[in-house]
């Protein structure tokens, strides 16, 4: 079981969160990557930005491939630093975790660079394996048929972290993410914010800065990196070819790759400027390409009209080898969306089941449809149960909602991955200490998305089939409800964590919107975008806003009630069906006994 803290609201102001707009850190990374044993050498020249009002003693790095929390071992290191210099002497420091702590040999209150060595590998996880299939991409969506199927599969302990995908090779993909590299701490009141992260959620925090990286890799390796990218084998060793690529005022910067990816690109007009949206993904998916740029280009043109200009010229979104409940990732001008979102979902029936000794799920589904073989897979949802068999209206009911989420998640994901660009990317936030300041906000932007692209029905259609039944779930399955803004330590798992900051937390956004109206709504979010894009806003800087611009709407009330006070149920609805983990999971290993030869 994970750790947990006592529970604690955030009461910080805006202004003790929000970031000064003084000089940036500047990151020179350079990394060759070894794709036949998955490990890469690599230097960095970080610039960091001290200031003669806050002289610093020592400073800190987050270097998160080291974290449990992404790679789900907190037994092994991916990385070691070699070395660290300052003026190319050596100087002391420390890794623990992720947590790089260097000390600095004299007080220093002007910008410095910081010269480090290191060297890291890059685990291995089997296709499809830990997390992986239908029973793992369920975990997406609000009611989580694999959290329930989970204790069947888990019945030796649970683990202490998930493996999300995020910093891994599998099936053919090697995912960097933007864990390859320290990141500079945030800096706050005199101190750095270089806690160790614990909790479910997001775990990156840092200060918008600015790259200029160069990646050696193999010429047969397709990268996909954030920024802008050119590609030479000129200056590279042979059978090489060398990626220079460069981002400026960015959060971090990803790097994901892979001997199969295709891509394409093509040209979308916000309005204010051309964005360059490219697609990367595997030879199988090719299908599914041009689709997931549309839905990219499509998002980033609804929120630069809704939000504010998207900054970039540029947007990738690429396939990665996301799992165990995971769908996608943001980056810095780039979203990793999870293969399992690329496949035809009624191909993968069989995964959801084939670990809990129950042979294929097309065939349980069509025994409890009275179907034959074949036909569930075929249909969009399962058909009618059979009349007096209880246990198929049951899984009926789990199945009936999961299959018609299914048809809807990767639009709904791509969506969601894009908004962060304005909510994560832009405005930064601390996502570990009040994750709901982006996630929630992001989840609320993508039925934007839809609204704006095909009318208010299809929003509130997704609204209640994604938003509400997350918290309706959360609330079946992981007991009560509780405020918005905690820590992400503080939930007592996934299922609470989704159902309070993705369910409730995003439906405070349509409740807002309709005591403000639209145009204080909109403009607000638009006036929040100009005036914390490159800084760390706080918990409560979009409602100062709000405040400002409807004084009399009570929107400090709507707040206290949906996001500091637990009225879940009576705003959102409980979902009152008891005893379901419990329930399915005997019938499922009744069928599965049944089964068996």
């Amino acid at each position: 079981m994970k750790s947990r803290i006592v529970p604690f609201i955030l009461v910080f102001t805006a202004s003790a969160l929000m970031a000064s707009a003084g000089p940036r850190p500047r990151y020179q990374l350079a990394a060759t990557i070894d794709y036949e044993l998955l490990t890469f050498q690599a230097s960095a020249h970080i610039q960091v930005p001290a200031v003669a009002g806050d002289p610093l003693r020592d400073v800190s790095f987050f270097i998160y491939a080291n974290y449990a929390g992404i790679v789900g071992d907190e037994r092994r290191r991916n990385i070691s630093v070699d070395s660290v210099t300052l003026n190319e002497a050596a100087i002391p420091f420390s890794l623990t975790g992720p947590v790089l702590h260097v000390e600095l040999p004299e007080p220093m209150a002007a910008p410095f660079t910081l010269s480090l060595n290191y060297h890291g590998v890059v685990p291995r996880v089997a296709a499809g394996g830990d997390g992986g299939g239908l029973a793992g991409l369920m975990g997406t969506s609000g009611l989580d048929l694999g959290s329930l199927l989970g204790g069947l599969e888990n019945s030796t302990g649970s683990r202490r972290h998930t493996d999300y995908g995020l910093y891994t090779y599998s099936g053919g993909m090697l995912s960097l993410g933007s864990y390859w590299y320290p990141q500079l701490a945030v800096r706050q009141d005199g101190r750095w914010i270089d806690s160790m992260p614990e909790g479910v959620g997001d775990v990156s925090f840092s200060e918008a800065g600015d790259f200029e990286v160069r990646l050696t890799v193999p010429r047969g390796v397709v990268v996909a990196a954030s920024g802008q990218a050119d590609d030479q084998v000129i200056g590279a060793p042979a059978g090489k070819r060398m990626i220079r690529a460069t981002a400026t005022g960015v959060r971090d910067f990803a790097v994901l790759m892979s001997e199969d990816y295709v891509h394409a690109a093509r040209s979308y007009e916000t309005g204010q400027n051309s964005v360059t949206v490219e697609g990367f993904v595997l030879k199988e998916n090719e299908s599914q390409l041009e689709r997931a740029i549309d839905v990219a280009g499509r998002a980033i043109q609804i929120f630069s009209q809704r939000f504010g200009p998207y900054p970039n010229s540029n947007f990738k979104v690429v396939e990665g080898p996301i799992r165990g409940g995971a769908g996608g990732m943001e980056f810095s001008g780039l979203t990793s969306v999870a293969s399992m979102l690329f496949e035809d979902w009624s191909k993968s029936l069989g995964g959801i089941s084939g670990g809990q000794g129950l042979g294929s799920l097309d065939s349980l589904l069509a025994a409890l449809s009275g179907g034959a073989p074949g036909s569930a897979a075929r249909r969009q949802s399962p058909a009618p149960s059979a009349p007096g068999n209880p246990g198929a209206d049951l899984l009926g009911s789990v199945l009936g909602p999961q299959m018609e989420m299914l048809q809807s998640l990767f639009e709904m994901t791509i969506a969601h991955e894009v908004a962060h660009q304005w909510w994560a990317i832009a405005v930064g936030s601390d996502s570990q200490r009040a994750p709901f300041v982006d996630e929630s906000l992001t989840n609320y932007s993508a039925l934007v998305y839809f609204e704006d692209r095909y009318g208010k029905v299809a929003a509130d259609s997704m609204r209640d089939l994604h938003l509400k039944t997350a918290y309706s779930a959360g609330r079946m399955l992981a007991g009560k409800d509780a405020p918005a803004n905690l820590a992400a330590a503080a939930y007592a798992g996934d299922l609470q964590y989704a159902a309070v900051v993705y369910g409730k937390g995003a439906l405070y956004y349509d409740a807002l919107r309709r005591t403000v109206g639209d145009k204080i709504f909109f403009e607000s979010l638009r006036e929040y975008y100009r005036r914390y894009s490159g800084r760390i806003a706080g918990p409560r800087s979009l409602l100062e806003i709000l405040e400002a611009k409807a004084p009399q709407a009570g929107v400090e009330a709507l707040y206290r009630r949906w996001i500091e006070e637990t009225h879940g149920d009576e705003d959102v609805g409980n979902g009152n069906l008891m005893g379901i983990g419990d329930l399915l999971q005997k019938l499922l290993q009744g069928l599965g006994s049944s089964q068996k030869p």
